[in-house]
């Protein structure tokens, strides 16, 4: 190594670790502009934001083009200032504050106070008791001491309200019914259905009548063979012989005790032994009768031989004998018998089964008169009372009846939470069928000249309803375009109308589609950014 190099060789070692903080610095530097721009960046638009209300400018204003502002414009109602009702009071004075009406649950009650009404010529007061209905059931309150009802919206002409897409109707007189819907089903009167069976344990022997026949009460659907029915008709015929003989034998007795021939113990023991006949007597006349015979009144002259022809075909017509086969023409026919004026709804019953007491053969149904079955919702069993009108629709709407609420369940189903209610009603064509789903509308109450609008004329705040009505010298060349603001009760729905029990009188002209856009700009207002509509 020669001596001129030692130096440089020195100096290059010795600047190295400087010049590489130098490009860190550098590198670091670099790296913080792009923070450094767009953090300028925010604070600028922040700044532009806070000085124009976070408003873009028009391009007008951009390319230095702006208009001057026009005087006689009023910037907090967007109207001609010198015909702002708002501003100039004067110019149409707001009417006289009557308040809050506790009665109809509005402020400024115009049922009370008619002289509110926007109609020109006679003012017409609603047909019925409005208030009546308002109290029915639980309706949805105003808010006492909401201001907004108070507010008017103006429009500057007629043309800038048919540009807002503001139309209007007039509050109308139609029907309304107001129900409560609830589900249900259509059944038959439990106390004219009849599950009949055989008695007594036996054999079909004939049928006479099938599933769907008509038949009158006591017709007889069929007759069983039943062994034990002929032991209690031979059992009766023994009990009225034994009778016949101890009657004798105590006749017998009874003089001859006189003369002494026989002892007063052979007399009551003959007399006993009547009484223990006529007993046994009683006894199987009781049981014929609980299997649905009526045993013919016996006379001590009646022959015992022509007595038991009468009882081998005991309540069986002679018509209906002449049916059965030679084996089965004995004493031991059970007839059974319809218990009403119906119909068969089902049968089970063939010839020659074997039956008992425990099988059904055949369910006899009066469908003259049927039920609804109706579940209703807990919330609404308040209002559920007896004598309501009921209207039925099947689900398929091929079934509709009505009916009147006969009983109301005293307690509230525990698994359903819902109320058992009835109605019956009128079968006599035999349209309504059975077990049949759908349904049932509770009617509290009919009005034949309600006052609806249309549903969408209707607009609600978190307190408080709302309709806008149209002044009536709105059509007057130099009278502000103006719409009132009405707080509303409401009531039942029609269609796609809604009926207003207060707020409202017939002949007022309503806003009905854009009235959501008047809600919105009085919302506005209510927040300082203006209260009218633009033109």
């Amino acid at each position: 190594m020669s001596i001129s190099t030692l130096p440089r060789e020195r100096y290059t070692t010795s600047n190295l670790p400087r010049k590489r903080s130098m490009l860190s610095i550098l590198k670091s530097i670099f790296r913080v502009i792009p923070n450094m721009i767009v953090f300028l960046l925010i604070a600028g638009t922040i700044y532009v934001g806070h000085h124009t209300g976070w408003k873009l400018p028009k391009f007008s204003e951009l390319t230095g083009n702006s208009i001057a502002t026009v005087s006689d414009w009023c910037s907090d109602h967007l109207v001609q200032e010198s015909k702002c009702v708002e501003c100039k009071t004067d110019l149409l004075p707001k009417a006289v504050e009557f308040g809050f009406c506790n009665e109809h649950g509005v402020a400024e009650c115009v049922i009370h106070h008619p002289e509110l009404a926007q109609v020109n010529g006679e003012i017409k007061s609603p047909q019925y008791d409005t208030a009546n209905a308002i109290a029915l059931i639980a309706r949805r309150e105003n808010n006492s001491v909401d201001s907004l009802h108070s507010k008017r919206v103006q429009f500057s002409t007629i043309d800038s309200v048919t540009k807002s897409g503001i139309e209007v109707d007039v509050v109308n007189e139609s029907p309304v019914t107001e129900m409560i819907t609830t589900n249900g089903e259509l059944v038959f009167d439990p106390n004219r259905v009849a599950v009949l069976s055989s008695k007594v344990p036996g054999t079909v022997a004939l049928v006479l009548k099938n599933i769907g026949d008509k038949v009158k009460n006591g017709d007889i659907l069929a007759l069983i063979d039943a062994s034990q029915v002929g032991q209690l008709k031979s059992e009766f015929l023994r009990n009225i012989v034994q009778i016949r003989l101890r009657k004798d034998n105590v006749a017998r007795l009874t003089p001859l005790a006189v003369t002494g021939a026989a002892t007063q113990r052979e007399i009551l023991e003959a007399e006993t032994s009547l009484q223990e006949a006529e007993v046994a007597g009683l006894s199987t006349r009781q049981f014929l009768a609980n299997l649905g015979f009526t045993l013919p009144n016996v006379s001590d002259s009646d022959d015992p031989k022509i007595l038991a022809t009468k009882l081998q075909f005991l309540g069986i017509p002679c018509e209906i004998a002449e049916k059965l086969p030679a084996l089965a023409r004995n004493g031991n026919l059970l007839p059974i018998f319809a218990p009403f004026d119906g119909e068969i709804v089902s049968s089970d019953i063939v010839l020659g089964t074997v039956v008992d007491t425990t099988k059904p053969l055949f369910t006899v149904s009066d469908p003259s008169k049927m039920w609804i079955m109706l579940n209703v919702r807990q919330e609404d069993a308040q209002y559920i009372k007896e004598g309501l009108q009921v209207r039925f629709s099947s689900d398929n709407s091929n079934q509709k009846t009505r009916g009147i609420i006969s009983w109301i369940s005293p307690s509230i189903d525990f698994k359903s939470r819902t109320l058992k209610v009835r109605a019956e009603v009128e079968n006599k064509d035999g349209r309504l069928r059975d077990k049949t789903f759908g349904t049932g509308n509770i009617v509290l109450r009919e009005e034949p000249q309600a006052l609806i609008v249309p549903q969408e004329a209707v607009q609600s705040t978190a307190d408080s309803q709302y309709i806008f009505i149209r002044d009536k010298n709105y059509f007057q060349p130099d009278a502000p375009k103006i719409f009132h603001v009405r707080q509303v009760r409401l009531g039942a729905k029609n269609g796609r109308n809604i009926e207003i029990l207060a707020g409202a009188l017939p002949g007022e002209v309503v806003v009905t589609k854009g009235s959501n856009v008047l809600l919105s700009h009085l919302l506005r207002n209510s927040l300082g950014e203006g209260c009218c509509a633009e033109h």
